[in-house]
């Protein structure tokens, strides 16, 4: 082989070499940018097999996929000067990748880019609402609200929001504290509140518990002594009459009654004359 061939070969392997070097693929994940010098040349958003200059171009690839931004928590200072916590995040995608390469040369620069708009865009939408209307009330309308704004700035540099949500909408640390001891001595007035007038009723119940008692015991000894005077008017009326049947009889018995009274004991003793009106029936009355 002389000189010649040799000289072939290598002339076409460095040909080959270098038209290697100028093919790249872009796949259905990413989007191209062919730049020279750092100038942009043109926009590739399909993917496929393509062709630049060797060693004059390079290719720089972004993603086409939705990308996610999450967004340090900042107080914002609502409407009615109360502080609160906001911890917000966002999808979005890379819609024109010859602006976004203009207004930041690589994905970190692009994202401080979203993020410095989106905090500002919070603190503009969320100044202007209540603390109650944050938390929960218009929740869903804000973050419309949010996402709208932060997608016309993102616009401007080439990216595009998909969507933007609240995750935390809180009270900073010391606020919240100093609300749960407001809440807490609220909670406990109200017991103590609570308490004071279960006491109140207690004694207003037991007093008319120990009023209605004594007007049933009043009422009950009330009938007793009517039952009672009844029962011993009837028995002097029975007695009375019984008396008046057999007068004899009656004495008799009301006697021995006495005697069942006065001698029903072992110790009982009695110092009487013999001759008392007390021992007249053991006396003979011939």
């Amino acid at each position: 082989m002389n000189g010649k061939a040799i000289a072939g070969l290598v002339a076409l392997g460095v040909i080959i070499v270098v038209a290697l070097s100028g093919l790249f693929v872009v796949d259905e994940r990413r989007q191209a940018i062919v730049v020279k010098f750092g100038s942009p040349q043109r926009t590739i958003t399909e993917p496929g097999l393509h062709f630049k200059m060797p060693f004059l171009e390079q290719v720089i690839f972004l993603e086409k996929r939705i990308l996610s931004l999450d967004v340090p928590a900042q107080e914002v200072l609502a409407s009615d000067q109360r502080r609160i916590l906001v911890d917000s995040f966002a999808r979005y995608r890379i819609s024109d990748p010859l602006k976004r390469y203009q207004a930041a040369r690589d994905e970190r620069a692009a994202a401080s880019l979203l993020e410095n708009a989106m905090e500002s865009t919070v603190r503009q939408v969320l100044a202007r609402e209540v603390m109650n209307s944050i938390v929960s009330g218009k929740r869903d309308e804000l973050m419309k609200r949010i996402s709208d704004l932060t997608n016309e700035r993102a616009l401007t540099f080439g990216l595009e929001v998909v969507d933007v949500r609240l995750k935390r909408v809180d009270l900073p640390r010391e606020n919240s504290q100093a609300i749960f001891q407001r809440m807490e001595t609220e909670r406990q007035r109200e017991a103590a509140e609570k308490r004071a007038s279960g006491q109140r009723d207690a004694v207003k119940i037991r007093a008319a518990a120990d009023r209605q008692v004594a007007e049933i015991l009043a009422e009950a000894e009330r009938k007793s002594q009517t039952i009672r005077g009844e029962a011993d008017g009837e028995a002097v009326k029975i007695f009375a009459e019984a008396y008046g049947k057999d007068e004899e009889f009656f004495e008799f018995y009301r006697t021995m009654q006495a005697y069942r009274s006065s001698l029903g004991k072992d110790d009982t003793r009695l110092v009487l004359s013999p001759d008392s009106e007390f021992f007249k029936l053991f006396m003979d009355r011939k």
